[in-house]
C-alpha cells in the first residue's frame, strides 16, 4: 500500500481517486457488476474503507502501548465497531449479499464536481436498512462525511494556473460531502477516526485537511425504532381532538339545519359547513369601507414570499451545476429574488393603513374612545393560535415527517425551537433569537405586532390633532431612515446581500428590527389616514395628465427599486461604494411603498382602470382570506420537501419554478385546513363570547379640521360581504376590512 503514497499524479486525478478509487488492481468482472462500481471492487474507497479500517483494529489490539490507552479510553461500542467492521470485511471477501450492501451505498465521483456538484449522496435508504442475515444485530448506520478539500483545490488551481472561476463572486470550494455506511455500533468519533486513517494511508495527509472533523454525530443516522416523546403523544392527541371537533360541529351544524332549528354559536364554531362559505363565496356590495385592490396586492404579494423562498431553499438542494447560481445571479430575472423582500415593504404598508383605518372607523363609532386592552387581547387571540400549532408541529411530529442527507442539512428547524418557541408566541423573537428564530418566516409577525402594540402613540394624535400630528410623525420616521441609513454605514453592509460577508449580522441589524420597519409602516398609516378622512365615501376627482403621471411615476420607480442596481452584478463591474448601498437599500422600501400608496389612491378613487378591476377581482378576495395561513405555513412545507430528497438535482428556472408550484399547492392545501380547523373555529368562538363585530358603527364624526369637510357618500367600489372574519397578518380591528398582510423572509437568508 505504500507504493500509492508515491503515485505522482495529477492534484486533479488525484481527487478523482480519491472519492471513488484506489490502486489498479485487478479482479474478477463480476464483483465489478455486483457493486455497480465503474472500477473493481477491492479499489474502491468504500472497499478499502472495511480492509484498511479492520487492520488498524488488529494492529491496534495487537500493541501492547495501545491496549493500555484503549483500555482507558475506549469504549464497549469501540470494541464493536472494531468487531463489525471485521466481518463485514470478511463477508465482502465471500461475497456475501448482506455485506455487499454496505460499499453499494457509499457515495462516489459526482458528474461535474468543478460545476459545483460537491456531494455524493450514496444510497441513504440502502445502508440504514442494511442488516446481517444472522442474528448479531449488526445494521448499517449512514453518515455524511464532510471533507475539506481547501487544500487540493487550491493545488489544482496552482498546477493549473488557467483555471478560472466562472463567474462574479463565485467562492472556491471548502467542503465535499460524502455519504459513507458504517456499522451501527460505531460512533461518529470512531468513524471520523477511521476515515482519517484509511485517507492518510492510501492518498496522504497533503489531500485533504486531516485536522477537521470529517464526520458529526448530528450528520450520522440508523434506523432506530421510533419512541414517542410526551410532547409527540400531545401533539397527536390535539390534531385528532380537532379532526372530532371539526366532524362534530358540521355534523350537529347540518342536522340543525335540516330541521330548522336554533343553532348554538360554540357548537358551529369548528362547523365546516358554515366556515368553507365563509372563505370561498363572494358576493358583491358596495361599501365605503373596503378597498379590494389590497386583495389582489396581497395575494400577488404572498405568492412572492413563496417564490422567494423557493429559490433560497433550492439553492440549498443538491445540485448537479451549483455553479450555475453564480451566472444566475447576473440575469435580469434573478433581481426577483434578489431583491424579493420588497414585498414586505408591501405588506408593512398595507398593515398600517389599515390599522389607520380600522382604530378610526372604532373611534368614530365610540367618539374617540379606544379600548386598548381588548384591542391588543383580539390581535393576539386571532394571531396565535395558527401560530401555536405551527411551533406545536416543529417540536413534535416535524422530525417524523422525513430522513435523508438532506435531512441533516434543512431538517433542523426543530432544534431552533426547544429553546426559541416562547419568544415567537410572545412575538419578540426578532430581537430576543434574531440568529435561531424558531418559526423563521415569523420575524414578520413579530414587527408586525409590535408597531400594533405603538400604534396608539400615532393613531390617537392623528385622529384629535388630524394634519398638526403629521409632522412630528413624519418626523419619527425619517429618523428611523436615517438611522437605518446609519447602520449599513458603520457596519460596511454591501448593496447586495449575497455579496456580503456579515449576512447574518445585517439580517439582525437592518432586517429584523422594527425601528427600521417603522418608516414604511408609517407611509401606510398616513395614508390611511388620507384615505379615511379625505376620501371615505367620495372620490377625488383628477385630470387625466395627471394620473397618467402618477401611474407613470409609480411604475418607474418600482423598477428602479426593483432592477436598478442590476448592473452592479454584472461582470468587470467595480463594487458598489459603501454609500450607495447604505442607501439604496433603506430609501428603495420607503419609495416602494410610496407607489404602492399611488397604487392603492389610484384605485380607491376610480383611476385604476383596468388595474383596479383585476385587482379587485372577486378570486383575489376568497384567496387573500388564506394568505396568513399560507404564511405561517409555506416554509414548513419547503423545507419537508427539500429536507427530504435523496437524489441529485438540476438548477434552472424551469426546474425552480416547477418546484415552487409543488410548494404553492401543498401550502394552498394544509392553509385551507389550518383555515377551517384553527383560524376560523377561534374567530367564531371569540365573536361567541365577546360579540365583536356585531354592532354597527355610529355616525361619522367629523375629526377637527378634517372630517368635518366631507360630505359621506357611497364609494364606487365593490366588497366582499363582511365573512372576513379570518384575519391576516396586519391588524384589522373590524371584521368588514378585509386587506391582510404577510411578509417574505430574506430570499439569501433565512
Amino acid at each position: 500500500m505504500a507504493q500509492h503514497h508515491k503515485l505522482a499524479l495529477p492534484m486533479a486525478a488525484s481527487l478523482l481517486l480519491l472519492l471513488a478509487t484506489t490502486v489498479g488492481a485487478h479482479v474478477n468482472n463480476d464483483k465489478h457488476l455486483l457493486t455497480g462500481h465503474s472500477f473493481p471492487m477491492h479499489t474502491s474507497l468504500a472497499h478499502q474503507f472495511f480492509v484498511l479500517a479492520a487492520e488498524h483494529a488488529e494492529m491496534a489490539n495487537a500493541t501492547g502501548t495501545q491496549m493500555v490507552h484503549r483500555s482507558l479510553a475506549r469504549n464497549d461500542n469501540d470494541v464493536l465497531c472494531d468487531r463489525d467492521i471485521a466481518r463485514i470485511r470478511d463477508a465482502i471477501d465471500n461475497m456475501e449479499e448482506w455485506a455487499l450492501e454496505f460499499p453499494d451505498t457509499w457515495g462516489r465521483l459526482p458528474v461535474g464536481f468543478f460545476w459545483g456538484h460537491l456531494i455524493s449522496m450514496g444510497q441513504y435508504e440502502e445502508c440504514v436498512a442494511a442488516t446481517a442475515t444472522y442474528g448479531n444485530g449488526l445494521h448499517g448506520q449512514y453518515c455524511l462525511a464532510r471533507l475539506n478539500i481547501t487544500q487540493l483545490y487550491s493545488k489544482v488551481k496552482q498546477r493549473h494556473e488557467e483555471f478560472s472561476r466562472i463567474s462574479y463572486k463565485q467562492t472556491e470550494p471548502e467542503i465535499f460531502e460524502l455519504g459513507v455506511c458504517v456499522p451501527s455500533t460505531c460512533s461518529a468519533q470512531k468513524t471520523d477516526e477511521l476515515l482519517k486513517h484509511v485517507i492518510a494511508h492510501l492518498y496522504g495527509a497533503d489531500i485533504i485537511d486531516l485536522k477537521f472533523e470529517m464526520v458529526q454525530e448530528k450528520w450520522c443516522k440508523y434506523d432506530a425504532p421510533v419512541e414517542f416523546r410526551g410532547v409527540d403523544i400531545f401533539a397527536i392527541i390535539f390534531f385528532s381532538l380537532i379532526i372530532i371537533f371539526l366532524i362534530a360541529s358540521s355534523v350537529y351544524d347540518g342536522v340543525q339545519t335540516r330541521k330548522g332549528a336554533p343553532k348554538k354559536p360554540l357548537f358551529v364554531a369548528f362547523s365546516v359547513l358554515q366556515n368553507a362559505p365563509k372563505i370561498f363565496t363572494v358576493k358583491k356590495v358596495n361599501n365605503p369601507n373596503v378597498i379590494h385592490c389590497l386583495n389582489g396586492l396581497r395575494c400577488f404579494s404572498m405568492m412572492w414570499v413563496v417564490f422567494g423562498h423557493g429559490y433560497m431553499t433550492f439553492y440549498d438542494l443538491p445540485h448537479i451545476n451549483r455553479n450555475k447560481y453564480y451566472t444566475w445571479l447576473q440575469t435580469p430575472y434573478s433581481m426577483l429574488v434578489q431583491n424579493g423582500s420588497l414585498c414586505v415593504d408591501t405588506f408593512f404598508f398595507m398593515s398600517g393603513l389599515l390599522m389607520c383605518w380600522g382604530a378610526f372607523r372604532e373611534m368614530d363609532r365610540t367618539k374617540g374612545k379606544l379600548n386598548i386592552p381588548m384591542m391588543y387581547f383580539h390581535r393576539y387571540i386571532r394571531l396565535t393560535p395558527v401560530v401555536a400549532v405551527v411551533v406545536l408541529y416543529i417540536m413534535s411530529l416535524y422530525r417524523y415527517s422525513g430522513a435523508g442527507p438532506m435531512w441533516f442539512k434543512l431538517g433542523t428547524q426543530d432544534k431552533r425551537c426547544e429553546d426559541t418557541w416562547w419568544a415567537t408566541l410572545l412575538y419578540v423573537q426578532n430581537y430576543a433569537f434574531p440568529y435561531s428564530i424558531c418559526v423563521s418566516q415569523s420575524w414578520y409577525l413579530a414587527v408586525d405586532t409590535q408597531l400594533y402594540f405603538l400604534s396608539p402613540l400615532f393613531l390617537i394624535p392623528l385622529y384629535k390633532w388630524g394634519k398638526k400630528a403629521l409632522l412630528p410623525i413624519s418626523i419619527f420616521g425619517v429618523l428611523c431612515l436615517i438611522c437605518t441609513v446609519a447602520t449599513f454605514l458603520h457596519n460596511d453592509f454591501t448593496l447586495f446581500r449575497v455579496q456580503d460577508d456579515h449576512v447574518d449580522l445585517r439580517q439582525r441589524l437592518t432586517y429584523y428590527p422594527t425601528h427600521t420597519r417603522i418608516p414604511t409602516w408609517l407611509i401606510g398609516v398616513i395614508f390611511g389616514y388620507f384615505l379615511f378622512t379625505r376620501n371615505r365615501g367620495r372620490q377625488i376627482p383628477l385630470a387625466k395628465h395627471w394620473v397618467i403621471t402618477g401611474w407613470v411615476v409609480a411604475f418607474g420607480t418600482m423598477l428602479a427599486d426593483l432592477w436598478g442596481p442590476f448592473w452592479r452584478m454584472l461582470p468587470d463591474t467595480p463594487d458598489s461604494p459603501r454609500w450607495e448601498g447604505a442607501m439604496f437599500e433603506p430609501l428603495s422600501r420607503s419609495s416602494w411603498a410610496l407607489s404602492i400608496g399611488w397604487i392603492v389612491w389610484a384605485c380607491y378613487n376610480g383611476h385604476g382602470g383596468y388595474i383596479n378591476d383585476f385587482l379587485s377581482w372577486g378570486f383575489f378576495t376568497g384567496f387573500s382570506r388564506l394568505c396568513y395561513c399560507m404564511y405561517v405555513i409555506h416554509r414548513i412545507v419547503q423545507l419537508v420537501n427539500a429536507a427530504r430528497l435523496q437524489t441529485d438535482t438540476h438548477f434552472s428556472n424551469y426546474d425552480a419554478i416547477l418546484r415552487w408550484w409543488h410548494d404553492f399547492g401543498i401550502t394552498l392545501t394544509l392553509s385551507i385546513f389550518a383555515t377551517l380547523a384553527f383560524e376560523a373555529p377561534i374567530l367564531g368562538i371569540e365573536k361567541a363570547i365577546f360579540g365583536r363585530g356585531d354592532s354597527k358603527p355610529a355616525p361619522k364624526k367629523p375629526v377637527p379640521g378634517d372630517n368635518a369637510k366631507i360630505a359621506p357618500t357611497a364609494a364606487p367600489v365593490t366588497e366582499a360581504e363582511p365573512i372576513t372574519t379570518v384575519p391576516e397578518p396586519e391588524p384589522v380591528p373590524e371584521p368588514e376590512i378585509v386587506p391582510a398582510a404577510s411578509r417574505a423572509e430574506d430570499p439569501s437568508k433565512a
